[in-house]
């Protein structure tokens, strides 16, 4: 029996509940068992304490305590926590369908793919205003099935542990409030040579809160994924000509991106605003050239 480990890095957010209770649901497939494992960042314990009210039959739960309010403090001790050769990433806010798993790896199987990274569609509000869910502006489209990636993310990710026990990959702690921790761990692993495919019919849903479908948010959140990835790739592929390089190609794109959303602007607020994130994503790729701070999403809470 080949054993599947879903990893959750969690505060104790009440969504949690959802997301555990819809992996109950999910079959596993022939020859596999599956189970969870949640590392408990909160202080109190809060994670655990939801965990254990919850009824789910047939699903093995285990909580373990971090309390370091930094995200790659947990993840790394979800790495440390998984034993068998199989983990997926899932994020504390989103839930799965039943079929999530066996399409994950009938894509792994495809490509022989050491990472696998599926679709997270947002789930707005009722009350979320018309324009930004035409934008989809908080889906990030990693593209159709088998396309070659050189980063990933950690919600909705299929891991082979192999690949990241024999490297000794681990996630930076100094970027587990600012976050960007994520794309810099699976570009390390993309440069030391992981095949990461993405696929489409993996489908994982997200919840949105109020607090992110404020504009400047979004913007916010383009800037700091552009300059996490620009870093990473800086690290791989340093020296004066690449720089001048990459970022002549930003700066042409936010040009672009900057006409278009003046353009679209009187016509179509959702397209605009979505030349507008892709504007943010790409100035977040020249900060990352002139080594500017890398902005502040998550931080702790009290």
């Amino acid at each position: 029996m080949e054993s599947v480990v879903v990893a959750i890095a969690s505060l104790g957010r009440p969504s949690l509940a959802e997301t555990v209770r819809s992996l109950a649901a999910v079959v596993p497939g022939e020859g596999r068992c599956l189970s969870v494992l949640v590392a408990d960042d909160s202080r109190d314990g809060a994670a655990t304490q939801l965990v254990a009210g919850l009824e789910l039959p047939g699903l093995e739960v285990v909580c373990i305590p971090v309390a370091a309010g930094n995200i790659s403090a947990a993840r790394n001790a979800l790495l440390d926590g998984v034993k068998s050769d199989w983990l997926v990433f899932i994020d504390d806010d989103e839930w799965v369908e039943p079929d999530w798993l066996e399409r994950l790896f009938d894509c792994q199987r495809e490509y022989q793919a050491d990472v696998v990274i599926g679709p997270v569609f947002p789930a707005y509000p009722s009350h979320t205003p018309d324009w930004l869910v035409r934008a989809n502006a908080l889906y990030a489209d990693w593209g159709h099935r088998g396309k070659r990636l050189q980063t990933g993310r950690g919600g909705n990710t299929l891991v082979h542990m192999p690949f990241f026990r024999k490297h000794g990959l681990r996630f930076d702690p100094a970027l587990g409030q600012s976050g960007g921790e994520d794309t810099a761990f699976f570009a390390e692993a993309a440069h030391l040579g992981a095949v990461i495919v993405a696929t489409d019919d993996a489908i994982v849903h997200e919840v949105v809160p109020d607090t992110r479908l404020n504009p400047r948010y979004i913007l916010q959140r383009a800037l700091r994924s552009g300059q996490s990835y620009g870093i990473s790739r800086k690290a791989k592929k340093s020296g004066p000509l690449w720089s001048l390089l990459f970022g002549a190609n930003a700066a042409a794109k936010c040009v672009i991106a900057a006409v278009l959303a003046t353009i679209y602007r009187p016509l179509d607020r959702g397209r605009s605003f979505r030349m507008q994130q892709k504007f943010a994503l790409n100035l977040g790729k020249l900060r990352a050239v002139f080594n500017l701070p890398l902005a502040q999403l998550y931080s702790r809470p009290d």
